[in-house]
């Protein structure tokens, strides 16, 4: 049930990391005075980029064709290949993990936390990615070793992050709060109405059928 609103919100953010959206809304509600200028608070346009998802499962799919619909191609990098007919769909390409670093211009996390996702993305894996490209995650917080993050962002290793989640939510790492090549957003990926609506229908029709004896419509 949360699976647009949270495609949805990866696409947001990295319209918004791409295109410096956060910086460009602080500079106005700063009341800094300012003009237009031909390369004023410049961005990076999606159209012909790479996009890598990691972990293609329903909100990587989804995320996917939100990200084909604005010129992105696909990598990605699962467990087990997609089938088939989505993977012609998408024209999405199941590559290694560190290709997916080296060579993608957005890397999305859309993987469930583990113990072998624990720092998926620490240090070493930043510094495969290229100095031109975004983290985004709408996963889990402690997917990302956040300190070292705060190196990437620094020293220019990769270009920008995304964030809705954080290694120890609800603190964010205070090096992250000051960097401008970081967007960072509190836990939003299922915040619609009528998302939310759905999480607690849901929640009660399985209630409502284990206390009439049958199986629950979510089983886990």
């Amino acid at each position: 049930v949360l699976t647009d609103a949270t495609a949805d919100l990866a696409m947001a953010l990295t319209l918004m990391v791409t295109r410096r959206l956060g910086e460009g809304e602080r500079l106005i509600r700063s009341r800094e005075p300012w003009k237009w200028g031909m390369f004023m608070m410049l961005g990076t346009g999606l159209q012909g980029r790479r996009l890598g998802i990691v972990g293609m499962g329903a909100i990587g799919e989804a995320f996917a064709h939100r990200a084909k619909a604005f010129g992105m191609s696909i990598a990605y990098h699962n467990r087990r290949a997609v089938d088939a007919v989505t993977e012609r769909r998408l024209d999405a390409e199941l590559v290694g993990f560190d290709e997916l670093l080296e060579t993608c211009d957005v890397v999305s996390l859309n993987c469930p936390y583990t113990d072998a996702t624990h720092h998926l993305i620490d240090a070493p894996a930043l510094d495969r990615m290229r100095p031109d490209a975004y983290l985004v995650n709408t996963a889990r917080g402690p997917i990302v070793d956040e300190a070292a993050l705060v190196d990437a962002l620094t020293s220019g290793s990769i270009a920008g992050a995304a964030l809705d989640v954080f290694e120890h939510e609800p603190e964010v790492h205070p090096g992250l709060v000051e960097l401008d090549n970081a967007v960072l957003v509190p836990h939003l990926g299922s915040a619609t109405e009528e998302t939310r609506s759905a999480m607690a229908e849901l929640a009660a029709r399985n209630a409502i059928e284990v206390l009439a004896g049958r199986s629950p419509v979510t089983p886990i």
